[in-house]
């Protein structure tokens, strides 16, 4: 681990909040490792039922919970009243770690908070933390990560900026590229296995158009359809055997299926549009989530997803052999630790797992589809 630009923020001994983009599932360490004062962080609720990164949070950082993809005024409350106490807090604006890289979206709603807030807003890089670990694999590659300090906010400019200012100047300070960071840093981040798991990512080929023909082995992922590949390198660049399909970067890729995806999705009528083999479903219990089934069909459709379970499954005092949510229906979905897929619908929480070379991403993009079309 290595920092830059740290004593821009030894003035600021708190309160102040930390801006950080998102990549690695210890980016919180990262950054508290380097950091000169004590960093407590807003953390996925889910991260606290983690063995030992729960601890972590709870004793060592003394995070504040968030419950990802829902509005949650009490975290809001706990931010100030931490930052009333002269704390400094550490937010993630992405909510959600990168999956090819790239910066994810940063809502208006960030401003908002910077001007409530009106405390030092710190902006910081961590760089080569998705080459280190990619969110879509299971294995660490060997390579540095580093901290960089962008820039320090001042309370009097905040003052000065109107709200749409806040919201640009936060977006230019947080954006990163590791594709464009590794053109120039251009630092190998070694692994035998650089490939595998990249099917989470990839799940449509762009030669054949089918989903879930994707499989990695080593340092290659081919579709078993087609026979399309890719090589990785260790630079995080890709190099395909079409000269048609001329893709070095895996977010060319991801934006390419993306909006594939999309088009998929406008076209569709009530056929299915894609299915995996799930291997783990929970529902709402009397105190907790249930776990009801570990082997079941899972799949969308236009108007939303379904679960076919193998025989009737017992819950309490019902049962069913298969369950529907429409898009409608459902308020918020987001992908959690384990590739794990969570959503509310109707005020209830429900989590599922596809089997883990299949790709959970393609559900919440296809659910983004869903409601980019009516918003």
């Amino acid at each position: 681990m290595s920092s830059t630009g740290m004593e821009a923020v030894l003035p600021f001994t708190g309160p102040a909040v930390v801006f950080g983009n998102h990549t690695h599932t210890n980016d919180p360490f990262f950054i508290s490792e380097m950091y000169p004062y004590t960093i407590r962080w807003v953390a996925g609720s889910y991260l606290f039922k983690m063995k030992g990164v729960g601890f972590l949070l709870r004793h060592l950082v003394h995070a504040i919970p968030k419950i990802q993809g829902r509005s949650d005024l009490e975290t809001i409350r706990n931010i100030s009243k931490a930052l009333k106490n002269g704390d400094i807090v550490g937010l993630f604006p992405e909510g959600t770690r990168s999956w090819d890289g790239e910066m994810m979206d940063i809502t208006a709603a960030t401003a908002k908070l910077v001007r409530i807030f009106k405390v030092p807003i710190i902006f910081v890089h961590i760089e080569g933390g998705f080459l280190n670990k990619p969110r879509w694999s299971d294995k660490v590659r060997k390579g540095p990560v580093s901290i960089r300090v962008v820039r320090v906010l001042t309370p009097e400019e905040i003052e000065r900026m109107t709200l749409p200012e806040i919201t640009a100047l936060t977006k230019e300070c947080l954006s990163f590229s590791t594709d464009e960071w590794e053109d120039t840093a251009h630092i190998p981040y070694k692994s035998d296995t650089l490939a595998e798991g990249s099917e989470r990512l990839f799940y449509l080929c762009p030669r054949c158009g089918k989903f879930s023909t994707m499989e990695s082995h080593g340092n290659t992922v081919r579709c078993s359809s087609c026979g399309f590949s890719a090589d990785f390198d260790e630079y995080g660049k890709i190099r395909t055997n079409d000269e048609k399909i001329p893709y070095t970067r895996l977010s060319e890729w991801h934006e390419w299926e993306k909006g594939e995806l999309e088009h998929i999705y406008a076209e569709s009528g009530k056929e299915q549009i894609f299915s995996d083999h799930g291997i783990l479903f929970q529902i709402p219990g009397r105190k907790k989530l249930e776990t009801v089934s570990d082997s079941f069909t899972v799949g969308a459709c236009h108007e939303g997803f379904f679960f076919v379970f193998e025989g009737e499954v017992r819950h309490g005092e019902s049962s069913f052999s298969e369950l529907f949510f429409p898009f409608q229906s459902i308020e918020s979905m987001v992908i959690n630790a384990k590739q794990t897929v969570e959503f509310y619908a109707e005020g209830k929480q429900y989590r599922f797992r596809t089997a883990l070379d299949r790709s959970p991403l393609k559900y919440q993009e296809l659910y983004a589809a869903y409601r980019k079309g009516v918003e």
